[in-house]
């Protein structure tokens, strides 16, 4: 039903249409503005497509003012935090989108990691999914991702490699501490888009199309 994925800009015009192939009928993007600008998404032009073309959607969980916020927090488990706190509005935007989507849906940021590690986290908790399996199905992204760590690390300046490849990580502690903050603040990722503003009947519908 839903998608995690990275940039969609790397998809081929075959990858492109296998993708429709598969019923996927919404695509939303979690980039923040100057990176849909410096990286157009393929689908937010219908033109590729013979037949009916997935809805594109722009939803940035992060802007680029808090973009900016976000690299003065100490780690990459404080930036979720941060996000947590200061994109409430967002985070009930994007799943308010998730909920009305029709068919399947791919949600994607930059690398397919951090922002959309988030969401799909909290998709899961949703569906009841224990928290166990959650943090497997996070630490799961860096084995998928191992090449591009690879390339990204080997094009960084050497003083900050160490940096890099502890915020490239993706250890199961981190969202379980995330989904941890979660119940203690709002009594879980229920709560929290209810204080956000998601209606009940939303999240109920969202919960529905994820477990059935």
């Amino acid at each position: 039903m839903f998608v995690r994925s990275d940039n969609l800009r790397s998809l081929t015009a075959q990858g492109q249409e296998a993708m429709v192939a598969y019923g996927v009928t919404d695509v939303i993007d979690l980039r923040s503005e100057s990176e849909v600008a410096s990286s157009p998404s393929p689908f937010a032009a219908q033109e590729p497509f013979d037949g009916p073309a997935p809805t594109y959607t722009h939803l940035p969980l992060v802007d680029d003012a808090t973009m900016r916020k976000l690299a003065e927090a100490p780690d990459m488990f404080d930036r979720y935090l941060m996000m947590l706190d200061r994109r409430a509005d967002a985070f009930r935007g994007i799943f308010t989108a998730l909920a009305r989507t029709e068919g399947a849906a791919v949600f994607h940021c930059f690398a397919g990691k951090d922002r959309t590690g988030m969401v799909a986290a909290m998709s899961l908790s949703l569906a009841g999914v224990d928290v166990d399996s959650i943090a497997a199905d996070y630490a799961e992204t860096d084995a998928q991702m191992a090449t591009r760590y690879q390339e990204w690390l080997a094009a960084a300046p050497p003083e900050q490699l160490a940096e890099m490849r502890e915020d490239l990580r993706c250890p199961p502690e981190r969202i379980v501490g995330v989904l941890d903050h979660l119940e203690m603040r709002w009594g879980g990722a229920a709560g929290y888009l209810e204080a956000a503003g998601m209606s009940a009947t939303e999240i109920s519908t969202l919960r529905s199309k994820l477990t059935n």
